[in-house]
């Protein structure tokens, strides 16, 4: 039983000091009705799929929201939600690494 166990911890412990698996990348292209935590926004379209792709690198999946409305900016998230309440606590969570300026959009 020890055995295993040593075994169980040694792979645990190669998963820990493992790259992080690549994170995917999605393009939405209609408003969804969700909440959507963004972590970043640029007019320049090559500026926000170069960060999703940094991001991606990191093992974190992102969604890139087109310019809708009156608005010309792309925006990078990082997670969705059932409700604006669920998103603002992630983006809350989410200030810790990407800095305060996390904030969440209904798309």
């Amino acid at each position: 039983m020890l055995f295993r166990s040593r075994k169980r911890l040694e792979a645990e412990e190669a998963l820990a000091k493992a790259d992080p698996a690549e994170g995917y990348m999605e393009s939405l292209t209609a408003p969804t009705g969700r909440y959507y935590v963004v972590v970043a926004s640029a007019i320049d379209a090559d500026l926000v799929m170069d960060y999703a792709k940094k991001l991606s690198a990191k093992g974190i999946s992102t969604k890139i929201i087109p310019p809708f409305g009156k608005t010309k900016f792309s925006r990078i998230t990082i997670s969705d939600h059932d409700s604006f309440a669920e998103g603002q606590t992630a983006a809350d969570a989410a200030k810790a690494e990407y800095g305060t300026a996390v904030w969440v959009i209904k798309y």
